[in-house]
């Protein structure tokens, strides 16, 4: 990271390092959730590793390190400058043995196939069929799985016919590109870098209106119910995309001096760079929205610390208004259950597939998802 200073680096921060329409779409990640993904892709001495993401290339000559000089790494990028720059960090940094290609991750690399190992660093919507063809049986995929805009990093192992997970974190990546990309819809409201509304489907949403409601004095309701900013941002926002279809991701990634002033409320916020980003769980109505709120004195250091939750209308009907509460109240009565409790199957699509009592079924693309509870 050569536009990085050495002391910045060397934070737990993730740092963007190509932009597009003003926004991140390749960045070097947290140091935090690369470790937790290594260790939920289980790496050991001698196996084939495929990266989908080489990124700068540093999680690439961290698998290889692992793999050892028995093993055999393919990192591949979509972006030419990127596989480049990548090339040549490995290369300087000992590790020219990784296999660096530009392609589309999407169709994995059948070239280097079969993997003992498969993971990806940007968040997919789906499982693309190569990723499970080109997977040994048994083998693991590790990837960031978007359900309803709320990212999970999920480790899967390959059965005959299907992917069990076998462990679950929360994580937050930029989404994949490239032909296999999901359905994700961003939104804008108002100009750059205003806020902007993040979903999968086709919902019809109307910005002028909703950044009409935006300008309005919201209408702040406490829920009474207190939750930490771990819990208000993983296990409740996870619940909430889970229970409620018509949630969404209310957002904004901009200065820091615009982000503060901005009207979307606080849930979950971080440094990117020079950069923040501040995230919060919506239900959209016909001319306004409600958000889930906390108060801002809860910093990120003091995450063990409960804070009172609230819901923020903007000009949103009341019903919307008592369904956010409804939801959260529902997640507090239900244990507030924890992000790693999350098991989920994926089948390729027209499989006949059990779906156990109070699971959750998401038709994808390729795949169809049986999300339930331990």
């Amino acid at each position: 990271m050569p536009d990085v200073g050495i002391a910045d680096v060397y934070t737990d921060r993730a740092f963007p390092t190509k932009h597009a329409d003003g926004r991140p779409i390749s960045s070097s990640s947290q140091p935090a959730i690369m470790a937790i993904m290594l260790e939920q892709l289980a790496l050991e001495p001698g196996q084939c590793v495929l990266e989908i993401g080489a990124g700068t290339g540093y999680n690439a000559a961290l698998i290889a390190h692992i793999v050892g000089q028995g093993g055999r790494v393919v990192t591949i990028d979509i972006d030419d400058d990127l596989t480049l720059l990548a090339r040549q960090h490995l290369a300087a940094a000992g590790f020219d043995r990784v296999d660096v290609r530009c392609a589309d991750g999407g169709y994995g690399y059948p070239e280097g196939a079969p993997y003992d190992r498969i993971i990806l660093t940007a968040s997919a919507w789906d499982i693309a069929p190569a990723w499970f063809d080109q997977l040994s049986l048994g083998g693991r995929l590790v990837l960031p799985l978007s359900l309803r805009q709320v990212q999970q990093s999920v480790a899967f192992e390959r059965q005959h016919d299907h992917l069990e997970s076998v462990a679950v974190a929360d994580c937050g990546f930029m989404p994949l590109r490239g032909a296999f990309a999901g359905p994700r819809r961003v939104v804008p409201l108002g100009q750059s870098p205003g806020p902007f509304i993040a979903v999968d489907d086709d919902r019809p949403i109307d910005p002028s209106a909703l950044l009409d409601a935006l300008k309005t004095t919201p209408v702040q309701v406490p829920i009474g119910i207190t939750a930490t900013v771990e819990e208000a941002c993983g296990s409740l926002s996870l619940w909430l995309a889970l229970e409620d279809p018509d949630s969404c991701l209310f957002s904004i990634y901009a200065d820091p001096s615009v982000v503060d002033r901005s009207a979307v409320p606080l849930v979950v916020e971080w440094s990117a760079g020079d950069k923040k980003q501040r995230s919060t769980r919506a239900i959209l109505g016909r001319d306004g929205l409600v958000a889930l709120s906390r108060p801002p004195d809860a910093k990120p250091n003091n995450q063990d610390t409960s804070v009172p939750l609230s819901v923020v209308s903007f000009r949103a009907e009341p019903e919307l208004i008592k369904r956010m509460q409804t939801g959260v109240i529902a997640w507090d009565r239900a244990g507030r259950p924890r992000t790693d409790t999350l098991r989920i199957s994926a089948y390729p699509k027209g499989k006949s597939i059990p779906v156990p009592q109070n699971a959750r079924v998401f038709e994808k693309r390729w795949t169809t998802l049986v999300v339930s509870r331990a």
